[in-house]
């Protein structure tokens, strides 16, 4: 009898060993997780600002002189850059150079807290009034204005605007500037890990 059981259990499990159970052929193969891991990547991109200062320039007195001859061929100025948020106050530096027909052209650079900007000018001569008994001689100049690089928060900086300046007497000069300002700043991105 106990053979009979054996050989009865042994065939049965002969039988069943190649059929799969109903449940078993419902359940889908289980599917890896998505990676939902993000990495945080930096890099550079460009950002565009638009800015408008307000120059404040009075020309040098030249090393070799005591003062300022009205109407220099060239020259240094210096003053004040006020320029609307995101740079504030600052100073400018910048030399001219005028050509037989009265523009002028130079290189400049203005230092702010954050880093400075420098670049290079060209302005047009637009009127210019003789000097009288009273006053002196009175000049206007449009041009373009040119970003080529900076320092500091304006490291690699670049962009081009206009440039309008006035003066009463070739010495003291107010220039308003409105500059399109490319910067590269670092920003950080979160990217799906691989």
């Amino acid at each position: 009898m106990k053979r009979i059981c054996l050989v009865g259990a042994a065939m049965a499990a002969l039988l069943t060993a190649g059929i799969v159970t109903a449940p078993a052929l419902a359940t889908p193969a289980a599917k890896k997780p998505a990676s939902v891991n993000k990495k945080p990547v930096t890099k550079l991109e460009p950002v565009k600002t638009t800015l408008t200062c307000t120059l404040k320039l009075v020309t040098q007195i030249p090393s070799n002189d005591v003062t300022v001859t009205q109407g220099a061929e060239s020259g240094t100025q210096y003053g004040r850059a006020g320029c609307a948020k995101p740079l504030f106050s600052g100073v400018e530096q910048s030399s001219f150079l005028q050509d037989e027909s009265g523009d002028l052209s130079g290189k400049y650079q203005q230092w702010f807290n954050a880093g400075s900007l420098y670049g290079t000018y060209m302005l047009t001569a637009e009127d210019t009034g003789p000097p009288t008994t009273t006053s002196f001689t009175n000049a206007s100049y449009t041009g373009t204005v040119t970003v080529t690089n900076g320092t500091g928060f304006f490291k690699k900086a670049a962009g081009t605007g206009t440039l309008a300046c006035v003066t009463t007497d070739l010495a003291h000069d107010t220039c308003t500037e409105k500059l399109q300002l490319i910067q590269q700043v670092l920003t950080t991105v979160t990217s799906k890990k691989k």
